[in-house]
């Protein structure tokens, strides 16, 4: 599972991961809008070219952890999907809900790349 928020190591949601282990740190491939949604929580959009790689972090869960741990704690703005990583490889992600009646603002942070980068200009 690719995360590029909160869950990842050190974020304020990493205890979802329980003890997954780290498989990488890495990013997508260069085809995502990275937006901030409210300010809460990142979220990916695959617009194909014209796009940027997001860092994130690549955890092996199971998909007890996943399903009973993880996605319940993802905002509503959000669906699971699969994202193409740096080196061509798929992994699962949550995306950013293509058809949502009331999500947040969207604030377009691609530019960043990373939702640490993000709060640390908060």
């Amino acid at each position: 599972m690719f995360l590029n928020g909160t869950a990842m190591s050190g974020g304020a949601d990493h205890h979802l991961v329980g003890d997954a282990p780290l498989v990488a740190r890495t990013t997508t491939a260069p085809r995502y809008r990275f937006h901030a949604v409210g300010g809460k929580y990142p979220a990916l959009e695959d617009v194909g070219e014209g796009g940027a790689a997001v860092e994130g972090e690549v955890y092996e869960l199971s998909y007890e952890q996943l399903r009973e741990v993880l996605l319940p704690g993802e905002p509503d703005g959000l669906e699971l999907g699969v994202v193409e990583l740096a080196d061509g490889s798929g992994s699962l992600a949550m995306i950013l809900r293509r058809e949502y009646p009331q999500l947040p603002p969207l604030e377009d942070i691609s530019e960043l790349a990373s939702w640490r980068a993000f709060q640390e200009k908060q």
